[in-house]
């Protein structure tokens, strides 16, 4: 029998032979979602790439929770049920979510309960709160309304970083939590972002990055790879600006080589061809769209050289 405590940690075997158990016995209905039966039967299965400091393998497909799990009506429940059960039959693990998302840490718990889904998934939350005792606090609610374990603690945008991340150490020293990060999703912050990457030891990082706004390739994804620390992509989309600037647009026809057939793909796979980047995050509400993100993360990506092409054809639709 496994021992949890407050904050949701599991003194026992890994779960990770258990979600990938999962996603293996889900290969076999990935022949009924439309662009996946095309694949080469070496493609039909969700990318991982392991988590640097433990060697634990993660798909690379992730699932957001910011506005998507806030205060939904009981259609949007439904829809949101749905999106849960099929991230998981798709291969996907990592769920982020962060108390500040309105009551998105008591949706997500309680449909994973529901869907049956929780003990696959990989859940990732966040502390955002000032004082070491608050911040505890937070965090054994934020357990309470997810379920255990929580694989994931971030200290999100910075707040009292200091004193949350001596009680993060503790809390991992202590078997509490599997792995520990810091989030952040402007580009203003990759300065103190850097900083943080360079001095502390943490599991893992995340930020924004996208075709649109490139600007972690320069210093913070190489320092990532460099660190051994696993990062977390947000805002893959640019809030949707990417969707702005190819509505109308035909995909290129070169799009086909990496089995791309929609924006949203093209987007996400730009992203994923950084070999730093072990999980993105995109949020939705829409069972349709979580299927067309997640095609992203099967079959192949693009080179230093498609990636070349991706960016010019992205120029030239400004």
């Amino acid at each position: 029998m496994n021992d949890h405590d407050e904050y949701g940690a599991c003194h026992g075997p890994s779960t990770t032979r258990r979600r990938l158990l999962a996603a293996a016995a889900a290969t076999g209905l990935l022949s009924a979602v439309p662009g996946l039966s095309a694949l080469a039967a070496d493609d039909r299965s969700m990318r991982t790439r392991a988590i640097p400091s433990t060697g634990e393998p993660l798909p690379v497909m992730g699932l957001g929770s910011s506005g998507t799990f806030a205060y939904p009506d009981n259609a949007a429940r439904a829809a949101l049920l749905t999106v849960l059960k099929k991230f998981v039959a798709m291969g996907g693990a990592m769920v982020d979510t962060s108390p500040t998302y309105g009551s998105a840490e008591t949706v997500i718990g309680e449909l994973a309960r529901r869907a049956d889904v929780r003990n696959d998934i990989f859940m990732a939350t966040k502390v955002h709160i000032r004082g070491r005792q608050a911040g505890l606090d937070q965090m054994a609610q934020s357990a309470a309304r997810l379920g255990k374990p929580i694989d994931l603690m971030q200290i999100h945008n910075f707040v009292d970083l200091e004193t949350q991340w001596q009680t993060l150490e503790r809390l991992k020293g202590e078997g509490r939590f599997r792995y520990i990060g810091i989030t952040h999703y402007l580009t203003r912050a990759f300065e103190e972002l850097e900083h943080q990457m360079r001095t502390k030891d943490m599991d893992f990082v995340q930020f924004n990055y996208s075709i649109l706004t490139p600007e972690a390739e320069k210093r913070l994804l190489p320092l990532a790879r460099d660190r051994g620390i696993a990062v977390i992509v947000n805002r893959a989309f640019n809030d949707g600006a990417i969707f702005g600037r190819t509505k109308g647009h035909a995909l290129p026809s070169y799009a086909s080589e990496l089995g791309i057939d929609s924006w949203a793909q093209f987007a996400l796979k730009y992203v994923l061809a950084n070999p730093a980047v072990n999980v993105v995050i995109p949020a939705t509400s829409d069972p349709g769209h979580l299927v067309d993100n997640m095609q992203a993360g099967y079959g192949p990506l693009p080179d230093d050289k498609m990636q070349a092409r991706m960016r010019a054809t992205m120029a030239e639709l400004s």
